[in-house]
């Protein structure tokens, strides 16, 4: 995403409207580095061209960030706008809702239903563009993560994330469910209602390796804030799901697994009893992985989760002296 205002090395007229003084100021540095080698080195007066952009941006700086983002919902509600003004709109939006007073005024203008209509748009970009906006607007702000419970959004992306075919989308859809509620007491009960936990079993069984590690990512952030939902984790067999996963051949994604693994274990003795089942066969396949691990620094952490998780299940009393 362009940080606000500053426009890269195109013409004065392509350059997006200036959001402070230091974007502005950081504008005419560069406008006047250009003009510096054009010119070069010769005092010469301000090309019209340069004179006006310097006006306008001056001008803009007046403008309301609450009116820009009237004017973006303008563009986002009109029937005759097409995929790439309405990306634009959702782009700007997203970088005034950076800073949380704004994000509250993306509210009060009326935005939120205009979010519902967008993660329906046939087009994946402007579906995960708008999951990002969400994830921005949610993001450790009190005020907006009630008001999208209120309008439905968490219910809505855990349906985008087990359902929509673009990848691009399920992963957007991924973060912004873990802004709005990791630390949310109420979004995680919604969670838990809606199924969320079955729901993140599924993403981790999909071929996205970038998808596949931000849900164990979420779930041991889960494990760590409400320990209680460990025994809604055995309840739906998310273990079995996680021992299995050993069983593949090795990649990158086994070492957020195992550390998902041994945050559900830890301090939980059910979880426990659930990986020392016969059938899991979990303590072979741990030797067997750190074993292979071995004098491999590049898995040093996936060897440290392996160990300390046979470490807790372990029955053999030698390898508890280990």
């Amino acid at each position: 995403m362009e940080s606000g205002g500053s426009g890269g090395g195109g013409p004065p007229g392509d350059r997006r409207p200036p959001k402070d003084v230091r974007a502005l100021l950081h504008m005419c540095m560069e406008v006047q580095n250009e003009d510096k080698k054009e010119q070069e080195n010769v005092a010469q007066p301000m090309p019209e061209e340069r004179r006006q952009w310097l006006e306008n941006a001056i001008t803009d700086l007046t403008f309301s960030p609450v009116e820009r983002m009237k004017a973006c919902l303008q563009i986002l509600t009109s029937p005759d706008s097409d995929d790439k003004k309405i990306i634009a709109a959702i782009e700007e939006t997203a970088e005034w809702c950076e800073t949380i007073d704004f994000a509250s005024d993306f509210y009060k203008i009326g935005g939120y239903p205009v979010i519902k209509v967008l993660l329906k748009h046939k087009t994946p970009e402007v579906r995960w563009r708008t999951l990002d906006l969400i994830a921005i607007l949610v993001q450790n702000h009190p005020f907006c993560q009630v008001k999208a419970l209120e309008e439905n959004w968490l219910t809505l992306m855990l349906d985008i994330l087990d359902k929509d075919e673009d990848p691009n989308v399920k992963i957007k859809a991924l973060y912004a469910i873990s802004c709005l509620s990791r630390d949310n007491v109420e979004a995680q009960k919604i969670f838990e209602r809606h199924d969320g936990f079955s729901v993140l079993m599924r993403a981790m069984q999909t071929d996205i390796e970038k998808l596949r590690i931000k849900a164990a990512f979420m779930l041991s952030a889960l494990c760590a804030k409400r320990p209680d939902f460990k025994d809604v984790m055995c309840d739906t067999g998310m273990i079995d799901q996680l021992v299995g996963v050993l069983s593949e051949e090795h990649n990158s994604f086994h070492e957020h697994n195992l550390s998902a693994l041994l945050a559900i274990v830890t301090d939980h003795q059910r979880a426990i009893e659930e990986c020392q089942r016969p059938e899991l066969e979990l303590e072979k396949k741990l030797q067997e992985r750190i074993k292979f691990l071995k004098d491999k620094d590049e898995f040093r952490e996936e060897s440290h989760y392996a160990k300390e998780l046979l470490r807790i299940i372990s029955t053999d009393d030698d390898e508890l002296q280990r």
